[in-house]
């Protein structure tokens, strides 16, 4: 995570923290490391941050946010649009299209939105790492890191997602096959992809490129039936 140039010692926390936790793990890494790795005072850690928690708090809220962001410009540019302009009717967590070409419309732009989440997610599997190790320590504070994803699938007017499309189309609905589907078959796949892509690709010895082609290609394989169950076409005969 590049959160500034050199010049900011908070970035420059920041950023040394993020190596330091996914190299050494969030436990094994003393303030006082990350202050030697910043170049930084102690002192000055605690300026900004109350403790190493927060630090790492920071850290996954960054990850978040910008997940959420993403998501949002998906569904401001796209999924809204298309209800309002009667190409979409969602009803529960069935998306039906008016026509083969809206479907297809929101497939291509689906399918670019994945593209933008997994380049994301590997741009910043370092944090990604951080979160995914962390979640699985058990008795440790940060044990539910993982989990920080449902937020992004919360049926309550706190999740932009969520209540962003709802006021667009009240019919809209998450399931519990929906949720259970996206946050096992969508997201822990990129997170687990991310967290062990380095290692991954020097045993592999694949490129850069080929990795991600990889991944959208297995993520397409894991959302298709999906798609096939929870989108649907109206015909000519049906109009």
């Amino acid at each position: 995570m590049n959160t500034a140039n050199h010049d900011d010692p908070r970035a420059r926390i920041l950023n040394a923290s993020i190596e330091l936790f996914s190299q050494k793990g969030y436990d094994a890494t003393r303030v006082s490391e990350i202050a030697e790795s910043a170049e930084v005072n102690k002192s000055l850690i605690y300026y900004y941050f109350k403790s190493k928690e927060e630090i790492l708090d920071t850290l996954l809220d960054a990850l978040m946010n910008q997940l959420t962001a993403l998501s949002m410009d998906f569904i401001d540019n796209f999924v809204v649009p298309m209800i309002k302009d009667g190409r979409l009717d969602i009803d529960g967590d069935r998306f039906e299209f008016v026509d083969s070409a809206a479907a297809e419309y929101f497939k291509d732009h689906l399918t670019t939105h994945y593209e933008r989440l997994v380049d994301y997610l590997l741009k910043e599997r370092s944090v990604v790492r951080i979160l995914m190790f962390e979640s699985l320590r058990h008795g440790k504070k940060h044990d539910s890191s993982l989990f920080r994803f449902f937020e992004l699938l919360d049926k309550n007017p706190s999740n932009p997602a969520y209540s962003t499309i709802r006021s667009a189309d009240e019919d809209f609905e998450y399931s519990d096959d929906t949720v259970f589907f996206k946050f096992f078959f969508s997201l822990i796949p990129l997170v687990s992809i991310a967290a062990y892509y380095d290692e991954y690709k020097a045993k592999s010895l694949l490129s850069d490129e080929r990795m991600k082609e990889l991944t959208l290609r297995s993520l397409e394989m894991l959302v298709k039936g999906a798609q096939d169950r929870y989108m649907y076409v109206f015909t000519a005969m049906e109009s």
